[in-house]
Formats: C-alpha cells, sequence, structure tokens
C-alpha cells in the first residue's frame, strides 16, 4: 500500500510500517505454530506452554519472576504454574534461603518436554530465520536488543505515553525555534 505524503517535517508511518502492528503478526503466526504443536505433542495450552518454556531456561525462579520474563499477567502465570505442578511437570518448593518463597523448577518429566519441544521449537525458528543472511541475522539480534533496551526506557509505568507525548511536543516546539530537543542552537 502507498505511503501517503506527510506536511513538511513529518513522518507518516503508515499501518504496514509500525511495529507493534508488524511484530504482533510476525508473533501471532509463529505462536499459532507453537501452540499447535504444544497442544498435539504434549497437551499444553499457549500459556502454559511459555511458562514451562521459561522455568525451563531459567529455573530455579518463583512465580513472579516466571511473570517478569513473560507477557503474562501474574494470575495467568499462578494458574499456568498449578496446572503444570497438577501434571507432575513443575516441582514447587520452598526457597531454603528465603522461607516465604516459593521456587520453581521442572520436573525430570517437564525437563523430558521441555528438551524434545525446544528441538522442535529451534527447527521451526531456523527455517523462519533462514530468510536472512549470516550477517542480516547478526545484525537483526543486534537491532532487536537496541529495542528492547529502548522499549525498556521509554514504556515504563501506566502513563508512559504521555511522556512520550510531551517530550516529542517539547522536541517539536525547540527546533521550530531553532534549537535542538537539549535546547542548544541547531
Amino acid at each position: 500500500m502507498p505511503n501517503k505524503r506527510a506536511p513538511a517535517g513529518r513522518i507518516k508511518i503508515d499501518l504496514q510500517r509500525r511495529t507493534p502492528y508488524r511484530f504482533s503478526l510476525l508473533a501471532a503466526r509463529q505462536t499459532r505454530c507453537l501452540a499447535e504443536m504444544y497442544m498435539q505433542k504434549f497437551g499444553l495450552s499457549v500459556t502454559r506452554w511459555k511458562v514451562l518454556a521459561v522455568i525451563g531456561h531459567y529455573a530455579p525462579m518463583s512465580a513472579k519472576e516466571v511473570a517478569a520474563r513473560t507477557s503474562l499477567e501474574p494470575e495467568k502465570v499462578t494458574r499456568a504454574v498449578d496446572g503444570l505442578v497438577q501434571r507432575k511437570l513443575v516441582v514447587r518448593r520452598q526457597d531454603p534461603a528465603d522461607r516465604r518463597r516459593v521456587i520453581l523448577s521442572l520436573s525430570a518429566r517437564g525437563t523430558e518436554i521441555y528438551n524434545e519441544s525446544e528441538l522442535i521449537r529451534r527447527a521451526i525458528e531456523s527455517e523462519f530465520l533462514d530468510a536472512l543472511k549470516p550477517a542480516e541475522r547478526a545484525l537483526f539480534y543486534v537491532l532487536l536488543d537496541k529495542l528492547e533496551r529502548r522499549a525498556a526506557e521509554i514504556f515504563v509505568g501506566k502513563q508512559a505515553w504521555r511522556q512520550i507525548v510531551a517530550k516529542r511536543k517539547s522536541g517539536s516546539a525547540a527546533k521550530a525555534n531553532g534549537r535542538d530537543a537539549t535546547g542548544a542552537v541547531a
């Protein structure tokens, strides 16, 4: 789709160029493929396999730490952990250093499923990333790391959008007055 021209000094980003839109499409397609595999091979829902994968990679850890490493809400993590414990794929134990804290790790069966699913997931991801040459893939990871750091800086709190808009407005006003966003003469 053609990008309509924006007024001078403004960048118009049409829907096909918006990162949340593009990232959500890529993630949804890959997630659907993975969800089908996890359900058919292991009987795991999307939420449960995300939790299993995070615990498998980072354990031992608490449910709060699991939530921090996923896009899942804490109550969904709790329900997923309960289901995984019930299926004997995850083990809960009290942290010996802090008896108020519960630590999660994979059981022997959970580890088997995690290892088998990781082989399949890696094959799927490799097939997807084969669209990129090795140098492009390396650059892609550098760019993703950079965007993740930026997201962690600016998308903080429920009113983050207000701060971003205010900063952009003040930067536009400064440029209109012949100054850059720091106030220095441009």
